[in-house]
């Protein structure tokens, strides 16, 4: 089944400070801190693309385009926290109808989670987008993202700012961001 998320809520957050990276740098100047936080914010939208997940605490819609298989459908963005709302068109319907909490259960035990549906419904398949899942993901706040992650950030900064003169494309061969893989291995979600 193909899953398309759209933003709703951008983090209010970063996952890793402006003085960490410019620790990690040895910077004790203010003069490139605009830069530097541009830095970290592509950083963290190349570590969050290369695992999958998001990590600081957004708002995400999930939009499917039919009733998943076995009543359930997995979540990747994780860690999800709530589930806000779960819509869907009925047949013929011009408004989404919004599904009642009761009948739908979360499973976020793991990074990727469940969303199973308890009462099963039918959804005007001749349309896209069909059912929309509303969810809160990533965690609370910077100290409870964990350390391989934010070191992965640091890592990916760190390899933009000494090299500038290579492209997102380059990256992918430097020590730096091989190292930043491997830190953000056991959080990417998982294809079989």
């Amino acid at each position: 089944m193909d899953l398309r998320y759209k933003l709703k809520t951008a983090p209010a957050f970063s996952p890793v400070s402006l003085a960490q990276l410019k620790r990690n740098l040895r910077i004790e100047h203010n003069d490139q801190d605009e830069l530097l936080q541009e830095l970290i914010d592509r950083a963290v939208a190349s570590s969050q693309t290369a695992t999958g997940r998001q990590y600081a605490l957004s708002t995400f819609s999930l939009y499917l385009d039919d009733y998943p298989d076995n009543d359930e459908t997995e979540i990747d963005r994780g860690p999800v926290g709530i589930i806000n709302s779960v819509k869907y068109y009925a047949q013929d319907a011009s408004v989404l109808t919004t599904i009642d909490p009761v009948k739908y259960q979360l499973d976020n035990t793991e990074l990727t989670s469940r969303l199973r549906f308890l009462t099963p419904f039918v959804p005007d398949t001749a349309r896209m987008n069909v059912i929309e899942i509303e969810f809160t993901t990533g965690w609370p706040d910077a100290a409870s993202v964990p350390k391989d992650l934010c070191e992965a950030i640091i890592l990916r900064a760190s390899e933009i700012y000494l090299h500038p003169e290579n492209s997102d494309l380059n990256f992918r061969g430097s020590l730096q961001v091989k190292a930043a893989e491997l830190k953000e291995v056991n959080y990417k979600i998982q294809r079989y």
